[in-house]
């Protein structure tokens, strides 16, 4: 899929996607109201009638204010008396017109003591058989500024009774949810998938570019030396041939590197570890790259600060793991390479650093570095040679030796590679 289109695709799914949900959400919104409004309905004519039954019990019926419920909170009301409250008379009208008015809620109510200045909890009423009112809570009841008799109906179980009574819609925005997952989970993976196709493709292109240049150039000079006049110019014939020899060192070089990762996890299953002094190793390595130091007017200065140089590894591979950090100091660098080694112990382990004055890695591709065929980037693809496979090498090998490896770069600062591995 082309860019242009995957991004259109993306763009009109995510955009759909949030219609869907800004739909669901209105459409949930409006149903809670619209639950909630007939709680409160229900509720406010219950206690209109229990206000009445109060008044006429006291032989007051021309006493009612106009407007004697007030909603406090979403599951708390009041009701305003012009006369005085039996709370044994209260419980048994509340309970009353609660059941005949379809409140099937269980609630607590609180009578205002005109003595005591407060309102005094009165008791709880189960709406069901199965409720256990002794494990009920006993709600404090606010005191309200109110001059008048008052009562106060306090529902503790209305956000619970409100989910259950909404229980489709809870669970069609549950399964919506698990449709965005999904949704988020299939552009994860087609992001991944483009992102891989892109790295494979620049490998393959990579490869193409290291395996053609050599293989034209051992062709070229093949045919030069079928020529039998050749032989009667020993100078130009020992220069092909040293030109193929050359060539054919490098194509070894570029299978060697793509054979050295292949089935990596079956290589670190087999390391043969043996104690392995690293200060001389590390000296070995820079006198075996001494051409390639000489061609590049590089300097390489090691420091073994460490008391304990030996570590339990395996020989070859950490030796080509030191050999692909120097081999990237010397190519990634514009100016004369100055490559810096040092060695210390700390606690019961070994720290390896190699720093040099490269051209620096950007915090981005710091993160990816160390992943398989991840090259950073430089202007112009096969400015520097190579698959990305050297540091993902790396950091499976350091892995297989049950080690650390960190990176400090900054761009145009050179980078600083950090190696930790257990002394024992």
């Amino acid at each position: 899929m082309q860019s242009k289109t995957l991004r259109i695709f993306v763009a009109s799914s995510v955009i759909l996607m949030l219609a869907i949900a800004g739909l669901q959400y209105y459409w949930f919104n409006k149903a809670y109201n619209l639950e909630d409004k007939d709680f409160d309905q229900r509720v406010t004519n219950s206690l209109r009638v229990v206000t009445k039954r109060m008044l006429n019990f006291n032989k007051n019926p021309n006493n009612m204010l106009l407007k004697p419920v007030e909603r406090v909170s979403g599951n708390y009301y009041t009701v305003q008396i012009n006369d005085k409250i039996d709370p044994l008379v209260l419980e048994q009208f509340l309970k009353q017109e609660m059941i005949s008015h379809d409140v099937k809620q269980n609630f607590e109510y609180g009578v205002y003591d005109c003595v005591k200045n407060q309102i005094q909890y009165g008791g709880f009423v189960c709406a069901s058989a199965d409720c256990d009112s002794s494990k009920s809570f006993k709600y404090e009841f606010p005191s309200l500024k109110l001059n008048n008799y008052y009562f106060g109906v306090y529902f503790p179980d209305r956000k619970l009774n409100m989910i259950n009574e909404m229980g489709n819609w809870f669970f069609s925005s549950a399964l919506l949810l698990v449709v965005f997952a999904f949704f988020a989970y299939a552009l994860w993976v087609i992001f991944k998938q483009k992102r891989l196709s892109e790295i494979q493709n620049d490998f393959i292109n990579n490869m193409t570019h290291e395996f053609k240049t050599p293989i034209s150039t051992i062709s070229i000079s093949s045919e030069v030396l079928m020529n039998p006049n050749i032989i009667e110019k020993p100078e130009r014939l020992l220069s092909y041939a040293t030109i193929i020899r050359k060539e054919a060192a490098r194509l070894k070089k570029n299978v060697d590197t793509v054979l050295q990762t292949a089935n990596i996890s079956q290589k670190i299953d087999t390391l043969e570890f043996e104690k392995v002094d690293v200060s001389e190793l590390i000296k070995e390595l820079i006198e075996t790259l001494e051409p390639i130091i000489k061609e590049r007017n590089a300097t390489i200065s090691f420091e073994n600060l460490s008391k304990n140089p030996t570590v339990s590894a395996d020989r070859l591979h950490l030796t080509n793991v030191l050999n692909n950090l120097i081999d990237n100091s010397l190519k990634y660098c514009d100016a004369e390479p100055q490559i810096k080694i040092s060695l210390q112990n700390i606690d019961n382990k070994l720290e390896i650093k190699i720093a040099d004055n490269g051209i620096g890695i950007s915090e981005k591709d710091k993160e990816n570095i160390f992943k398989k065929f991840f090259r950073v980037h430089t202007g112009d693809v096969h400015n520097v040679k190579g698959f990305g496979l050297g540091l993902y090498y790396v950091k499976e090998i350091i892995n297989g030796h049950f080690g650390q490896i960190s990176v400090k770069s900054k761009i145009g600062n050179g980078s600083e590679f950090c190696i930790i591995l257990p002394s024992k």
